[in-house]
């Protein structure tokens, strides 16, 4: 199977790259952004899935053990983690659904397939070893700039 892995190569090509995960670990293209991500850099970032903490660069890579299962609990424990459970049910309380455990584990699947079928389309889309970055919700190749 291939996923995104956060990596430091070609870290530095472009402005602004920063890089505050784990090398090797799982990344996601599916980040919240700030009103001010432009200042900040979310807008551009893979939020690494151990860490919590994103890189602007990731890489497309086969792990061959790794099972679709494995990636779905990674993103859960991910957005667990990062308390994003705990505000699908304050928001599924204050808008009084009549099953809060249903509605927040119904939004928390779509999530999780959200997060895991966008890893896997970029993986059967570009080869392994093919350094990425994004900005926004595209995710492309990156290049070394060439002198002219």
């Amino acid at each position: 199977m291939k996923v995104l892995i956060a990596t430091t190569e070609m870290q530095g090509t472009a402005p602004g790259d920063y890089s505050c995960t784990l090398e090797g670990e799982l990344v996601t293209p599916i980040a919240s952004e700030c009103a001010s991500n432009e200042q900040c850099g979310c807008n551009r970032g893979f939020p690494g899935l151990v860490s919590s903490r994103a890189t602007t660069t990731a890489m497309v890579v086969e792990r061959s053990g790794l099972t679709i299962d494995d990636v779905r609990d990674a993103v859960t424990g991910f957005l667990e983690r990062g308390g994003w459970v705990d505000l699908m049910r304050e928001a599924a309380e204050r808008a009084d659904v009549i099953d809060v455990d249903q509605e927040v584990e119904s939004g928390l699947a779509t999530l999780v397939h959200e997060h895991v079928e966008t890893v896997l389309e970029i993986g059967a889309r570009l080869p392994e070893g093919t350094v990425v970055a994004r900005s926004g919700s595209t995710v492309y190749r990156r290049s070394i700039p060439q002198a002219a």
